[in-house]
C-alpha cells in the first residue's frame, strides 16, 4: 500500500485529500480543497490563490488514476461539488462511496449532499452510501465507521465518517474531521481499528479559548496518549488539517510528537511525510498580505 498526501493544510490549502495505491486498485479520499474567505479580516492572498489552483489540478490528476473516490462529509475542503468546473471529469466512471446525505448532517450539508448525489449519479460508474458499511473490491477491504461527531458532541457541523482500508496485512485509518480527537468515542474507534498508518485531524488551536475550550485540549491530550499507547500496530501518524491553521502550532505539536515517540510512533504533518516544506499560508495571511501590497 502506497499512501500519498495530495494536499493538506500543511501544504498551503484547507484539505486532507489522500491517494491510496494498492496492487488491485487506487483510491482517492476526500478530493476537495478550500481557502478561508476571511482570516483576521484579510481575504486570500495571491500565493494562496495560486496554490489553490495548483492543488485543484493535482486533485484532478490523482482522480484520473483512481478507481474509487471516498467522500467523508460535504464540506468544500473534502469534496468537489457539482458547481465546480472539474466535477464531471473528476467523478466520471468512478465508484463513488460517500456519506449518507439523508441522515446525521446539518441542513447545508443535506442540501449539498442531495445536489451531489443527483449530479454524480449521471457520471459515475457506481454510487454507494457508506455509513457503517463495508466493501470488498478484489481483496481490498474498505470499512466505514458509523457517523461520528465532527469534533465535539452536538456539533453544528454534524457528523463525519472514518475510513479503514485493508490490503493484506496493511491497514490505513483515515479519521476525517475529528479535531483531536476531542471525544472519547472517536478515540475508541481509532484504537479498536488498530491500523498501521493513521491520518488524523488535529484541533483548531488558533481558536483556543473561543471555539476550542481549554477543557477540550485536556481531553485531546488524554485521547492522543491512549491512541499512542493502545494502537500497538501503529507506526506512522499524519496529524494535520485544523492545527496547521495556527501560526504557533509547534507549541502543541512538539509535545504530542514527543509523546508519540515515547510509544515508538512517528507523528508528522502531511508535508513532512511527503518530504516538502510546511507552508502555513492561511496562518500567515496577515504577513503575506503586507508583502503583496
Amino acid at each position: 500500500m502506497n499512501i500519498i498526501p495530495v494536499c493538506f493544510d500543511s501544504m498551503g490549502v484547507r484539505s486532507t485529500c489522500t491517494f491510496v495505491q494498492t496492487e488491485k486498485l487506487n483510491i482517492l479520499i476526500d478530493p476537495g480543497l478550500a481557502l478561508a474567505t476571511k482570516r483576521l479580516n484579510y481575504p486570500p492572498t495571491n500565493i494562496e490563490l495560486n496554490s489553490f489552483y495548483i492543488f485543484k489540478n493535482k486533485i484532478l490528476e490523482f482522480a484520473r488514476k483512481s478507481d474509487i473516490i471516498i467522500v467523508s462529509h460535504y464540506h468544500y475542503d473534502h469534496f468537489i461539488s457539482s458547481h465546480d468546473d472539474i466535477f464531471e471529469e473528476l467523478y466520471s466512471d468512478k465508484i463513488v462511496l460517500c456519506k449518507n446525505r439523508k441522515t446525521k448532517l446539518n441542513f447545508n450539508q443535506r442540501t449539498m449532499g442531495k445536489e451531489f448525489e443527483i449530479s454524480v449519479k449521471k457520471v459515475c460508474r457506481e454510487f454507494h452510501f457508506i455509513d457503517g458499511n463495508a466493501f470488498n473490491f478484489g481483496g481490498v477491504k474498505i470499512k466505514f465507521s458509523p457517523p461520528l461527531w465532527h469534533g465535539v458532541e452536538r456539533s453544528s457541523y454534524g457528523y463525519v465518517i472514518m475510513a479503514t482500508i485493508n490490503e493484506g496485512k496493511e491497514k490505513l485509518l483515515y479519521s476525517s474531521d475529528i479535531m483531536g480527537p476531542i471525544l472519547k468515542e472517536n478515540a475508541d474507534y481509532i484504537i479498536k481499528e488498530n491500523a498501521d498508518f493513521l491520518i488524523l485531524c488535529g484541533p483548531p488551536t488558533h481558536l483556543l479559548g473561543y471555539d476550542l475550550p481549554e477543557l477540550h485540549l485536556t481531553m485531546i491530550n488524554k485521547n492522543l496518549e491512549r491512541i499512542f499507547k493502545e494502537c500497538k500496530k501503529t507506526k506512522t501518524i499524519i496529524y494535520d488539517h485544523y492545527i496547521l491553521r495556527d501560526k504557533d502550532y509547534l507549541k502543541y505539536y512538539k509535545p504530542w510528537a514527543a509523546m508519540a515517540k515515547k510509544y515508538k510512533k512517528k507523528l508528522m504533518t502531511a508535508a513532512e511525510y511527503a518530504g516538502v516544506p510546511v507552508r502555513q499560508l492561511e496562518a500567515n495571511r496577515e504577513e503575506l498580505t503586507e508583502k503583496e501590497m
